[in-house]
């Protein structure tokens, strides 16, 4: 049985120096800074994720790295003994050598960059960012350079998806630990975007196999997510959807973060907790809850509960292998491009949600990560 991850995420605000077409947060990316958490506020909720038994934090945003205190939170991670301080970052800051060194002196030891296209044109397309292609391949080598591991994440869309052969070269070059094949979900304020970033299941889905079957014997651990298992037969194994992320270490444990983001006072944190523990009465199977103990209650729980709240269950997902084990649809796909192309898949349920989840397996939670010795040279 794997562990339930032990990083969560620490989001200091949703201002950003990239304008991506496909982010859920497009109306906040110019919040007043006077509107967004403070040091103390956010000193505080690493506290709270520590005295919950994290090991391991991610900061996000919007863009972390244009924090000003940014240094000074990751020396308090390292202070309260989290194991691995992570910042998910576009790499337009940390291309200035002396910054990326300021913040792995503090105790940074691992980035994931968001690198969506092979080329500056792709790239810089949906960053909206001229320039900004240049700017996280140097920033990759900066932090590379001082000895952190290096992850990329890759947002499949529209106007990307032919291309990720071309993009898994890259990344493969770039020495990447691992890599993360997102498909672009229109949620939240994503839906007013570009449109040519719109994709389909079917499309996205075809083009990452190809781009898997292409480059299988050098990748390195590689996620698939946030598309239904129905369209990924035959390569389940890299399938990364809520339900999974708990249990990847590289990943968020999803009541770990919820509560933690959403809980400066009594009432939040007691909000989280009982949507938590009711959700766990409604889940698709109790086994898969219980076996991970009160922790698995309460992660299973609130998955459940999102599930429920923002995701479509088609009438074929009913009879699927995947059914306990897939969140099925959003709800604003749907909306989109209806359900017509999900198709129930044969055989008797699969109730462990990482029973074949390659990430789950490669590391234990809560030990330090390691740089990987470089790759060789594309033999193809």
């Amino acid at each position: 049985m794997v562990s339930i991850s032990e990083r969560g995420d620490i989001r200091l605000g949703y201002r950003c120096n990239a304008r991506c077409g496909f982010c859920y947060y497009q109306d906040k990316l110019d919040t007043p800074v006077e509107l967004e958490p403070t040091t103390e506020q956010l000193s505080n909720r690493l506290r709270a994720l520590r005295a919950h038994g994290a090991t391991e934090v991610e900061f996000t945003g919007g863009e972390p790295t244009i924090r000003t205190d940014l240094p000074h939170l990751v020396r308090l991670a390292r202070t309260l003994g989290f194991v691995n301080v992570s910042i998910i970052t576009n790499g337009l800051r940390l291309a200035k050598p002396a910054y990326a060194e300021q913040v792995v002196a503090a105790g940074a030891n691992d980035f994931l960059f968001s690198i969506h296209g092979h080329d500056a044109e792709l790239h810089d397309s949906h960053t909206k960012t001229p320039g900004s292609f240049a700017r996280i391949l140097k920033a990759v080598e900066n932090v590379r350079a001082l000895g952190a591991r290096v992850r990329a994440t890759t947002t499949v869309t529209g106007s990307n998806h032919a291309h990720l052969g071309e993009i898994l070269e890259l990344l493969l070059g770039l020495n990447a630990a691992c890599i993360h094949l997102a498909v672009f979900s229109p949620v939240a304020r994503a839906m007013g975007t570009d449109e040519s970033l719109f994709v389909r299941y079917s499309d996205a889905s075809e083009s990452i196999k190809r781009a898997i079957d292409r480059h299988r014997e050098r990748l390195p651990p590689l996620s698939v997510k946030y598309i239904p298992f129905c369209f990924m037969r035959g390569y389940e194994s890299y399938v990364m959807n809520l339900y999974q992320q708990s249990f990847d270490p590289d990943d968020w444990n999803y009541y770990l973060s919820n509560k933690v983001r959403r809980a400066d006072t009594w009432i939040a944190r007691v909000a989280v907790d009982a949507a938590s523990a009711i959700g766990g009465l409604f889940a698709k199977n109790y086994r898969m809850a219980l076996r991970h103990g009160w922790s698995g209650w309460k992660v299973v729980g609130l998955t459940r509960i999102v599930e429920l709240l923002r995701k479509h269950r088609a009438v074929a997902c009913r009879s699927c292998k995947y059914d306990v084990v897939c969140d099925h649809v959003w709800k604003d796909y749907v909306a989109r491009f209806g359900d017509s192309e999900i198709r129930a898949v044969p055989g008797k349920k699969i109730v462990d949600p990482a029973w074949c989840y390659g990430l789950a397996r490669y590391r234990t939670p809560g030990t330090p990560v390691a740089v990987p010795p470089a790759r060789g040279a594309n033999r193809e």
